[in-house]
């Protein structure tokens, strides 16, 4: 091979290799986008089941309190 072939072929490998080094970031990036997505959504899932329970359990509580009270008054 002469020297204008090597020189010809180096700069399609390194074109090539460009190219799919560009399609891999991209796929990375959209995997990213999506992981990221999933992750909010899940969280945001995991936020709003404490946030319920949290307010179940609050209200529980007020109402063994009422109980409570009404059961003090009729030992009293």
């Amino acid at each position: 091979m002469d020297n204008d072939t090597v020189q010809d072929l180096k700069q399609f490998i390194a074109t090539t290799i460009s190219l799919e080094v560009s399609d891999v970031r991209t796929d990375i990036k959209n995997l990213d986008d999506k992981l990221t997505s999933k992750i909010d959504d899940l969280s945001k899932s995991v936020a709003e089941a404490i946030e319920t329970t949290n307010e179940t359990t609050s209200t529980q509580l007020k109402e063994y309190e009422h109980r409570i009270s009404k059961l003090e008054h009729k030992i009293a």
